[in-house]
Order: C-alpha cells, then structure tokens, then sequence
C-alpha cells in the first residue's frame, strides 16, 4: 500500500500491491466537481436522477446516477418486492420525474467515490416556479409533500431558507417533515397510493389490451409514461390511462414498437 494508506494489510495477499481503498487516501477520484450543473435524462425513484454531462468532441455524454443526500424515498416496484410499489413510491418518482426531466438543475456533491460506490449523493436545484430568483432545493421540497423522508428525524428548527446553506440543511428538512406531517400528505396520508406493476406476457397479454383500448378508450388511445428508450423506434411504456382501470390493465407495462420505421441500435 501507498505510504499514507490507513489499511493495516493488503486487500489480496496474493497480490500485496492491492490495497484498501475504502481506508486509503492516497487518491480519491471525484466523479462530479463540487458544485456545477447538468441534464436530467431520466429519473429513477423519488430521491435518485441520472444526470446528463456534456459530451466530448466524438465522443458520448457521461452519465451519472445522482441521489439526494440524507433522505430516503418509497422504494418501486420491482422483482425483489413482487413489482408491488412501497406506498407512495409512483407519485414520489411521477413528482420528481414531470418537474425536472430533460431540464438542468444545478447539484452540490456531498459524497462520492470509494464511500459512495458507482453513485453521487449530494443536492439538487432548480429555480423556484413561483420566484425565479430564488433556488428550490429538490430533495427538501420532496420531503415537504411526503415524498421522501428524512434519514434521521428530529432536530431544531431553522427557516426554510435556510435549506440553500448546507449548514441548515438537515434542520430544513426537520421542518419539512413536520409541515408535510401535519397535511398528512404523501406517504403520511390516511391512505397512500400503492402500485401493483404488471409486465405484458406475465400477467396480460398485448394484444387483450390493443382490443380493449379500441372499445373502451377515447379515440382508441391510451394514456402511458416512457419508462424506458431502447432506441429511436422501440419504447418500454406504462399504462397510466384511467379508463381502463376497471378492466385491470391499469399500470401494465410492455414494449412499444414504432410502425412502418426502424431505428440504428444504440450499443450497449
């Protein structure tokens, strides 16, 4: 190990010119600067975005997984919890996904590198709909509507303003935890929104739903939200389309192939 690495052995034995980076100082690569801004290209859960960098001349844009810093979101559905959302978790990622996506935002990192793996944590902001002279914290505003919550809960409070200074972050969102406490709103409601994912060939068939949006739909569409671009011809979509609630097609989620087209595929 380097002179000034705080591991007391080797990581690999085998191989002692290894060693622990998770102790070692020697050198600590910064994936994001300290503070800058970028593009949301797509939103994961109600605390985690991919960013956008620039690309370089022939090159491709970095990509960056980005998480809000000390607070945490309903997690979504997936495999590992039988594709049933936690409560909340849909409108938590819709909220975050509608307000910021293809938009920049600006971000101060926390943490990243070896404590943080192959993410960033830190914060995100974007100018205040209602006063563009002022700067909304995400996350804060997250936990207001009960969207997120605090990682640790209790502490004094500050003013709101005071969420723009990393001093009095963590006592911004002690008083907004409280405010969205008191609304009962999000996941602190009565009766929070719960969503069951259903994959097409799984648990429907594609073509029960291209019937049933013929005869229930308006003007035979269906209402859906772009999870996933494959390539510039095929879609992973989900069903968000009220009108067909009742026949239980509602968050169904298949692929979407353009008609009549095909698209150069993007490589992995």
């Amino acid at each position: 190990p380097p002179a000034n690495c705080k591991a007391k052995q080797p990581c690999n034995k085998k191989t002692p010119s290894y060693h622990n980076k998770q102790y070692c100082t020697s050198k600590m690569i910064s994936i994001l600067p300290a503070t800058g801004s970028a593009k949301v290209k797509s939103v994961l859960s109600g605390d985690t975005v991919v960013l956008l960098g620039r690309a370089a001349a022939g090159g491709t844009a970095p990509e960056v997984t980005f998480t809000f810093e000390r607070v945490t979101a309903p997690r979504m559905a997936s495999k590992a919890n039988n594709n049933v959302d936690d409560p909340e978790a849909f409108p938590s990622r819709e909220w975050l996904r509608n307000l910021c996506v293809g938009k920049t935002v600006y971000f101060e990192t926390r943490k990243q590198g070896a404590t943080a793996g192959d993410r960033v944590y830190g914060l995100l902001f974007m100018p205040d709909p209602s006063d563009k002279t002022k700067k909304w914290n995400l996350s804060v505003e997250s936990v207001r509507r009960g969207f997120c919550i605090p990682k640790v809960l209790g502490g004094g409070d500050a003013d709101t303003d005071a969420a723009d200074d990393s001093a009095g972050y963590e006592s911004a969102l002690q008083v907004a935890y409280n405010e969205a406490v008191s609304n009962k709103a999000g996941v602190h409601s009565n009766k929070p929104h719960v969503r069951k994912l259903m994959n097409a060939g799984d648990e429907f068939e594609a073509m029960t739903l291209v019937e049933k949006s013929k005869r229930i739909c308006t003007g035979g569409t269906v209402k859906c939200v772009i999870e996933y671009v494959f390539d510039g011809s095929r879609f992973r979509c989900l069903v968000t389309d009220p009108e067909l609630e009742s026949q239980g097609l509602i968050y169904g989620s298949f692929t979407l192939i353009l008609a009549g087209v095909s698209c150069p595929r993007v490589g992995n």
